[in-house]
């Protein structure tokens, strides 16, 4: 079985679809069908059900699958032997969520470059969804989320951890005094959310529904670092990640309330579809983001 093809048959299968698979490896939508075909009378089986435009794993794809990655993963190790970490090259696609990316030091990507000075980073910030489809689509190599539902035959989770959803506001505000604060508390307080999308908020908000409670929103935004500076001068709320607000807390810009019976979580991943081969580039720009995550108050669970 020649690698190429065994290549094309892991980019057919992590973006279920031939003419994506071909510009992204930089053939045609022929070419990589001729790949799949030579790979398929070679294994015997068809690996791929073609229903209409729809692609999709066969059973014998599926079991296909890691042995392709094994033996793709095999041939790039062979291939960076003889390199040093400061010869290898190529690109690495990383996404963020913006609650995570705005903790990450510039010293992160300082020194990887210090130790492959020759591979070139690109960086997208958006939200777990999209984060979560261009993985899919083979766009990034990784993508650091948050509560990204995973189902483990498709996804790779490198790195899990579980940091608790808090409630904010003014150390003037009236709840600041409480001791302890009911859900019911909250109710028609004012509040700046995160976007509709945000996990930590369809989960905080699936809370409230449940106990009958509403919210009055009076601002969504895609920054948690904007919305901790809004509590900090106003009367608002924010519902954000404990390691968003961990600073402002403990130098007294904000108040965590201790909500009774309360306890929300979420968790930080480091994923990567399972299709990906996880080459040296990959694995040291992985285990350079996990070396920093306990440091602003993540850690593996």
């Amino acid at each position: 079985m020649e690698i190429r093809n065994l290549n094309a048959f892991l980019k057919v299968a992590a973006l279920q679809n031939f003419t994506q698979a071909g510009r992204e490896l930089g053939y045609s939508q022929s070419n990589v069908s001729t790949q799949i075909q030579q790979l398929e009378q070679e294994a015997g089986a068809p690996l791929f059900n073609r229903i209409g435009r729809r692609i999709s794993l066969t059973q014998y794809g599926e079991e296909l699958l890691p042995y392709a990655q094994q033996i793709v993963s095999v041939a790039l190790q062979m291939e960076n032997f003889l390199k040093s970490e400061e010869a290898l090259g190529g690109i690495v696609k990383i996404g963020f969520v913006e609650s995570l990316f705005s903790l990450l030091p510039e010293e992160v990507f300082i020194q990887y470059q210090e130790r492959f000075p020759h591979v070139k980073i690109e960086l997208t910030v958006d939200g777990t969804q999209t984060l979560k489809e261009h993985l899919q689509q083979g766009i990034l190599d990784m993508a650091c989320l948050i509560d990204a539902p995973l189902d483990e035959t498709q996804w790779q989770c490198w790195y899990k951890a579980d940091v608790p959803i808090t409630v904010i506001c003014n150390p003037n505000h009236f709840l600041a005094h409480k001791k302890k604060v009911r859900l019911q508390d909250l109710s028609e307080q004012k509040f700046v959310l995160m976007e509709e999308s945000a996990p930590y908020n369809i989960q905080f908000q699936q809370l409230l529904d449940s106990n009958r409670i509403t919210l009055q929103p009076v601002l969504r935004l895609q920054s948690s670092d904007k919305a901790c500076r809004l509590v900090e001068k106003s009367d608002f709320l924010s519902v954000l990640p404990y390691y968003a607000v961990e600073t402002s807390a403990q130098e007294g810009r904000v108040k965590i309330l201790k909500i009774t019976g309360v306890e929300p979580k979420q968790s930080v991943q480091i994923v990567l579809h399972k299709s990906k081969v996880i080459i040296p580039q990959i694995e040291g720009m992985m285990e350079a983001i996990r070396h920093v995550l306990p440091q602003a108050g993540i850690r593996k669970s």
